[in-house]
């Protein structure tokens, strides 16, 4: 018994660690008049954001990971059709990449 709690242990915890968070539901639009994906890129470069990783999430919002002009680390969801910012989930100062 003691060696399956050893074993079940550091599971449970490592699963109680992660942040639950429900996803972001972006305004409904059809996907015609969403922004292409390449110019919301291209806009948020022109911004100073440096995008590391770029999806479509379930909720319907472009989300990104990357770091913002300021260097700062972001998560940030975006409305797909005009790139204004829906949510900020987490930002964390740290050094430019």
């Amino acid at each position: 018994m003691l060696n399956q709690t050893r074993q079940v242990l550091p599971l449970l915890c490592a699963w109680l660690a992660t942040p639950v968070l429900a996803d972001v539901e972006c305004p409904s639009a059809d996907r015609a008049d969403w922004m292409p994906e390449s110019h919301f890129r291209q806009q948020m470069k022109n911004q100073g954001v440096q995008i590391t990783k770029f999806r479509i999430t379930p909720g319907n919002c472009y989300e990104i990971y990357g770091f913002d002009v300021n260097g700062e680390k972001v998560e940030i969801y975006y409305n797909p059709v005009d790139a204004t910012p829906v949510a900020e989930v987490a930002t964390a100062h740290v050094a430019k990449p």
